[in-house]
């Protein structure tokens, strides 16, 4: 679980869906308890710590109002929305749990072993690279 707190409900949060075997990213389209959401998912099933897990990213492009899921370096259709009327979050970046019942859960039942954060939007490629080694472009 990764999201980010809004004033009243997350600005986003990243989930794994375990009866349809899902990664989802979840963006409320307001910072009001019980707002409509958009959901966009990539399907996989989880490796049960047995393998090398997996290497989720979130990018919000505000130039063009898309936001994308991607797993293990990409991305696709069901894993990209319009989201036009995105709002700011001052709130931080919550890792493990999610805002809830004004209070915390949906938390995650398995391991982190990094995170990175950029400000901007990375491209296709840049986010491939991701978990790798190198520094994604920042141009």
């Amino acid at each position: 679980m990764l999201s980010q707190a809004g004033e009243h409900t997350d600005a986003f949060k990243v989930r794994y869906e375990p009866y349809t075997h899902t990664w989802q990213l979840v963006m409320p389209e307001k910072d009001e308890a019980g707002a409509s959401e958009k959901v966009v998912s990539q399907i996989v099933a989880a490796d049960g710590g047995e393998g090398q897990g997996h290497r989720l990213a979130v990018v919000y492009d505000d130039a063009t109002d898309t936001i994308k899921l991607y797993l293990d370096g990409y991305t696709n259709a069901k894993a990209t929305a319009s989201l036009p009327n995105g709002w700011h979050s001052t709130g931080a970046l919550q890792i493990g749990w999610a805002g809830a019942d004004n209070g915390w859960g949906e938390y995650l039942h398995g391991d982190v072993d990094e995170v990175q954060a950029y400000s901007g939007a990375l491209r296709d490629g840049d986010v491939s690279s991701l978990g790798w080694g190198t520094e994604p472009c920042l141009c």
